[in-house]
């Protein structure tokens, strides 16, 4: 685990649940299966994460919020897991590997959720000030 995963825990998940994600993000053989609750996951901290409907531009509204041109993705696709890509490709990328995933666009303040579900649930993930 790194410092962008530990702000994306520190910052979307619930407290309640904090300490075991980021435990088993760190540890090598329970990684994949915390990825995995990525899927249709009910840890994030609702307080910090607004329902999208399902015709929104995510790259457009991310990057009105000030979202970078480069993000981080903590993802249950292993191909895109742990990488830090194109915003666009990033979106793109989630929505193709159909699992769920986080993208970290600022570290801790702004990022996006995708279920596995796609369009039927995704979130935009927003704090005001960093954990």
């Amino acid at each position: 685990m790194n410092e962008i995963e530990e702000a994306i825990i520190r910052a979307f998940i619930t407290p309640a649940r904090r300490k075991r994600w980021l435990e088993s993000l760190a540890s090598a053989k329970r990684r994949a299966r915390m990825l995995d609750r990525l899927n249709h996951c009910r840890d994030l901290d609702e307080r910090y994460a607004t329902l999208l409907p399902s015709n929104t531009d995510i790259v457009a509204l991310l990057r009105s919020r000030g979202a970078p041109e480069i993000c981080y993705v903590l993802s249950g696709t292993k191909e895109i897991d742990g990488q830090m890509l194109p915003l666009a490709e990033a979106v793109w990328a989630a929505e193709l590997g159909g699992w769920g995933t986080i993208l970290s666009c600022t570290k801790g303040q702004l990022g996006y959720y995708y279920d596995e579900c796609g369009t039927q649930r995704r979130m935009l993930l927003e704090r005001a000030t960093p954990q």
